[in-house]
């Protein structure tokens, strides 16, 4: 006896019954609960297990071999042989289902505004939109994205991810694929809404540099690996090579996440230094969070002591005690150019831009040491 699958029927659904135990079945596929080399129950256990026809269950299976994400081999019984989300479109149909899925890596309060743009946007095509938070999980976007797939959606907007959620070896991708827009991802040249990190980078160290006289400046960012992170870190390296200052890898502190207990740990590294920095950057204001936590624990003032900047300029930051200096990304207008971009691919409608690079602005605040 193999394991009971978690299936169920609908006798008073639209959708003849094969059809539901075909869509609930690749649904498990889709969410990894079914997985590749794993046997289907046999057709009369199953059919036992729902109470219907055994004719009915062999029909759904046949739909699945057809969608070829099973194959049922002699004296072996029905196998599973795909996972692959391009299977899984097989089954999707033409008609539009007025749904977006968007992946999202965190509930960091910078993605607020962003969300909201693309549900303003989404609001006037009436579309429903389905937010799915990867929370760094490197097998979360994979396996978000064969859901949203397996559940018909017109569009996926993938955000802040160190890669493309839908890849292909070499050749274009099938049409019955959804369109996906990358949003803060580097390495997507097309399709694509990116920040000038760079350019926030340099931008607040220059003004640490050029306005305050700092000369050692620290950092306190996520791993550097991340290309949305290490182009930052560029122009924190840039602006300090225009002063003629020397850079100090001591000064860099890496941590997990964009998170106040990363922020806190990092300024605790920074600070343990036997010369600390006068100056702190924070590649993200919920990062400077948790650092003006530790400064303050410290015994130390801000700016009089320690000056320290962020990058995001969320909410919060006019409130702090003192007012953060950081740079402002346009967060809302970028969700809502990520939709308006969906919206021309999904329909066929030219696209003026293929990549669209948003600029950042300096917002001068006390934490700095500006009045």
């Amino acid at each position: 006896m193999t394991m009971p699958l978690p299936l169920h029927i609908d006798p008073i659904s639209n959708l003849p019954v094969y059809a539901q135990i075909r869509q609930q079945i690749t649904w498990l596929i889709a969410s990894g609960d079914i997985k590749k080399g794993d046997h289907l129950p046999p057709i009369r256990e199953l059919a036992t297990q729902l109470g219907i026809h055994m004719h009915t269950v062999r029909q759904a299976y046949h739909a699945l071999e057809a969608d070829k994400l099973v194959e049922t081999r002699p004296k072996r019984g029905t196998i599973v042989i795909s996972t692959d989300i391009y299977r899984l479109t097989y089954r999707t149909s033409n008609l539009p289902s007025h749904t977006i899925g968007i992946l999202v890596p965190s509930r960091n309060p910078f993605y607020s505004p962003y969300l909201q743009g693309i549900e303003d946007e989404a609001r006037k095509t009436n579309d429903l939109l389905f937010t799915c938070y990867t929370l760094y999980d490197k097998t979360s976007p994979d396996r978000f994205t064969r859901q949203l797939i397996a559940k018909g959606v017109d569009g996926i907007i993938a955000t802040s991810l160190e890669s493309a959620i839908i890849q292909t070896q070499g050749g274009p991708l099938p049409k019955s694929l959804p369109p996906v827009v990358y949003v803060d991802d580097p390495a997507q040249k097309v399709n694509s809404i990116v920040i000038d990190n760079e350019g926030a980078g340099y931008q607040i160290t220059a003004h640490l540099v050029k306005k305050h006289r700092y000369r050692r400046i620290g950092l306190i960012t996520p791993p550097i690996a991340w290309q949305n992170v290490r182009d930052c870190y560029d122009g924190y390296r840039r602006a300090l090579a225009e002063a003629g200052i020397e850079f100090d890898e001591r000064l860099v502190a890496e941590v997990p996440f964009f998170t106040p207990e990363n922020g806190y740990q990092g300024v605790k590294q920074l600070l343990a230094l036997k010369s600390p920095p006068r100056a702190i950057f924070a590649v993200a204001d919920i990062l400077a969070v948790g650092a003006v936590q530790a400064i303050k624990e410290a015994g130390l003032r801000i700016p009089e002591d320690i000056a320290i900047a962020g990058y995001n300029n969320i909410e919060v930051t006019a409130l702090m005690e003192p007012p953060l200096t950081t740079a402002s990304v346009p967060t809302y207008e970028m969700g809502v150019a990520a939709m308006t971009m969906l919206n021309n691919l999904r329909t066929n409608r030219p696209v003026e831009k293929r990549r669209v690079v948003m600029s950042t602005e300096l917002i001068v605040r006390r934490s700095c040491g500006c009045a």
